[in-house]
């Protein structure tokens, strides 16, 4: 299994180099990484206010408490437009979040 910070060094390396554009497949949708400004895993979870976001995995994994409640693991897509509304593909698991990592970094190493 890829671990989830494997994807970022690949990713990384697709904004630099700006000659080589790859369009990813993610749960049936298609994005070009051109569009792309920030790529990232994320827990979304919920704080006992009721609040709802994404926030980092390594947040999550050292700083979450009894307040905070796991809704779905996810990769979140945000784009250079600023007013496009960011993409978040949500999974179950964490084993389901890492096989979708490891597929995006396939397809961003090419």
């Amino acid at each position: 299994m890829v671990g989830v910070n494997r994807l970022f060094p690949y990713y990384s390396i697709i904004l630099q180099n700006k000659e080589k554009n790859v369009v990813v497949t993610i749960q049936n949708s298609t994005i070009d990484t051109d569009e792309v400004s920030r790529l990232y895993p994320a827990a979304i979870i919920r704080y006992a206010d009721g609040t709802v976001t994404p926030i980092s995995l390594e947040w999550f994994e050292q700083m979450a408490n009894e307040d905070v409640k796991l809704l779905h693991y996810a990769i979140c897509f945000h784009y250079k437009d600023e007013e496009m509304e960011p993409d978040i593909f949500t999974y179950e698991t964490k084993d389901a979040l890492e096989e979708a990592i490891a597929s995006l970094s396939m397809q961003l190493n090419g």
